[in-house]
C-alpha cells in the first residue's frame, strides 16, 4: 500500500511528496547511472510525484550518447548542492507510460526500519535487462 513520503535535495532546495509503496521494493542497478551516483530508487506512477519546492532550480541531465528513446528519461538533480532526487522515464509494457525512479536517499521521513524491510530489486542495467538480476549482486 503506497505511503506519502516528504523528500528533498541534499541543500533543502528542492522538495517533493511521493506515493511509495516500499513494500513493491527497492531497486539497486549496475547501469553506469545508478552505479556511479549510488542510486537506489523505487518506481512509481506519474501522477504519484509532486514537486512542492525548488522546481526552478532543478537541472535535467540525460547522457550522451543516450541508449533510451529521446524523451524517455530524465535525471532531476539540484542545481544547488548536485543531490539526484528522481529521475522520469518511460515504459508502456511494465510502468503504462511515464513514471518516476524517486531515489529513496532523498526521502526524509523515511525510517531506517522501512528501508531495510523492503525487498531489494536487482536489475542488470549494465546490459540494458532490467528485467533481470547480474550474475553478481554482492557488490551492489
Amino acid at each position: 500500500m503506497p505511503h506519502s513520503y516528504h523528500g528533498s535535495c541534499h541543500c533543502g532546495t528542492i522538495r517533493f511528496e511521493a506515493d511509495i509503496d516500499l513494500a513493491a521494493g527497492i531497486r539497486k542497478c549496475n547501469c553506469s547511472f545508478c552505479w556511479k551516483l549510488g542510486y537506489r530508487k523505487a518506481l512509481v506512477p506519474y501522477d504519484a510525484v509532486r514537486t512542492t519546492a525548488g522546481a526552478e532550480a532543478m537541472k535535467d541531465y540525460q547522457p550522451t550518447p543516450l541508449h533510451w528513446p529521446p524523451g524517455d528519461i530524465n535525471h532531476y538533480f539540484c542545481g544547488s548542492c548536485g543531490a539526484h532526487v528522481f529521475s522520469r522515464g518511460y515504459l508502456e509494457k511494465e510502468m503504462g507510460g511515464h513514471f518516476w525512479a524517486v531515489n529513496v536517499a532523498c526521502l526524509d521521513d523515511v525510517t531506517e526500519e522501512e528501508l531495510a524491510a523492503a525487498p531489494v530489486i536487482y536489475e542488470d542495467g549494465k546490459r540494458d535487462r532490467q528485467d533481470q538480476p547480474p550474475a553478481i549482486t554482492a557488490y551492489l
